[in-house]
């Protein structure tokens, strides 16, 4: 138990969930950040904080950041695809 733990302590993005996780909570508690603005932050906090003990959220996340890409991709790329009614460019 002890050293799954000391291993999930020295993950990196453990490290950084939990400096997001301060920098927020500070900024929340100090009224400088409304809880609705600090949502997008806590969320990436906790994020950081599960992602390297948890290889299925790892793989689900990843298949997810792909798919993503490639309706970017699709999206930004939409202009250079023919309609279906125009002949393509000779």
């Amino acid at each position: 138990m002890i050293d799954s733990l000391k291993s999930w302590l020295g993950q990196v993005t453990t490290g950084h969930g939990v400096m997001i996780l301060a920098g927020t909570l500070l900024s929340v508690f100090s009224g400088v950040t409304t809880l609705a603005g600090a949502a997008p932050l806590l969320i990436a906090a906790a994020i950081g904080l599960v992602w390297p003990e948890n290889l299925a959220l790892q793989t689900a996340g990843q298949a997810a950041a792909a798919d993503v890409a490639s309706i970017v991709s699709a999206y930004n790329n939409k202009g250079s695809v023919p309609s279906a009614g125009s002949k393509p460019a000779a």
